[in-house]
């Protein structure tokens, strides 16, 4: 029910319709409810399970897996700010696996990978005086969730995340960050479930930040659902059967990363800043398998640099353009 992987459980199959740390808590939120990987919005960064904290989970004595494909494709868009275009190719995957610790307990370990390839014009630049800003962006992440039920209607968990990111072979060198937190999730009715909580980070460059952590799930008919899908947004889905699902929604997504000792800014941050609105279809011909397609705009983009230190350089808006993703779930 909340954050990184959520059917990654594939626990009850009240929750098989229904995702990392970090989403839940950008829009404030990083993790998010809502049902499993099968409802989940395709993202090629890894998302952290928070599925288990549900008040009324069943109890399961066995290990779940759950294994993720995921790629999407930003079609070319202008610069609005500095000369030149940028199209990227995300792909990644992620494995999460869930099991039992005690009565009532489950511990959750997300393990996953995004690569990212820039494609920016020649001409490109989001500093003054400066070259083509990036090009391959590696990111791995570890993190890992224990979640408690209470009763019936209120239950707790803690987790923590471990992240490298940057340009390359950056991403091991200087692109480290970890973070943790927890919260509750409490069942208001039937058919509603609410949750909050904070989660601290560290930050490239130095400092931290702290995210509250917010989600809903509300199935406000056995066919339509409004939830956060465990990431940082919101999204609307109807459930004609168990084969089809539709979805409609916007998120935010953010992600900071570690340039190369020979970029223009040796050893800088960058980061990717957006909103992607999108309408999409899953198809389970069996229960263990769900194929993802989705389409839409994003409405939102900003790329940024900076130094080691983390004072801003320069930056730019993208033109909105279209993209098109899709996912692969395996559950085990």
């Amino acid at each position: 029910m909340t954050a990184a992987t959520s059917d990654s459980n594939g626990f009850a199959p009240r929750f098989a319709r229904s995702r990392r740390l970090a989403s839940l808590a950008c829009v404030a939120v990083q993790a998010a409810f809502g049902s499993a990987a099968l409802a989940q919005e395709p993202t090629t960064r890894p998302r952290q399970d928070l599925q288990g904290t549900a008040p009324g989970f069943k109890e399961s004595t066995k290990l779940n897996a759950v294994l993720t494909f995921d790629a999407s494709f930003r079609l070319k868009g202008d610069l609005k700010d500095r000369p030149g275009d940028v199209s990227i190719f995300r792909g990644g995957g992620s494995l999460t696996l869930t099991a039992p610790v005690m009565e009532r307990n489950r511990l959750s370990v997300t393990m996953g990978t995004e690569q990212a390839y820039y494609d920016f014009a020649g001409n490109t630049s989001l500093a003054p005086g400066g070259g083509r800003p990036w090009r391959h962006i590696q990111s791995y992440s570890i993190g890992a969730n224990f979640s408690t039920q209470w009763s019936e209607k209120f239950s707790t968990f803690l987790l923590g995340t471990i992240d490298f990111s940057g340009e390359n072979s950056a991403a091991f060198n200087n692109g480290f960050t970890g973070g943790g937190g927890g919260g509750f999730i409490v069942k208001l009715t039937d058919n509603f479930d609410l949750g909050g909580g904070v989660v601290v980070r560290s930050r490239l460059g130095g400092g931290a930040t702290v995210f509250p952590i917010v989600g809903i799930d509300w199935r406000i008919t056995p066919q339509w659902r409004l939830s956060n899908e465990n990431q940082p947004g919101l999204y609307l889905s109807y459930t004609p059967n168990d084969q089809w699902r539709f979805t409609a929604g916007a998120r935010y997504d953010r992600s900071e990363f570690r340039l190369e000792d020979d970029n223009f800014v040796s050893k800088g941050i960058g980061r990717d800043e957006r909103v992607p609105v999108t309408f999409g279809v899953d198809y389970s011909p069996r229960p263990t398998i769900t194929f993802q397609l989705r389409v839409g705009a994003m409405v939102y983009q900003n790329l940024q640099v900076r130094d080691q230190n983390r004072n801003k350089l320069g930056d730019s808006s993208v033109d909105p353009a279209l993209f098109l993703s899709g996912g692969l779930v395996l559950r085990f």
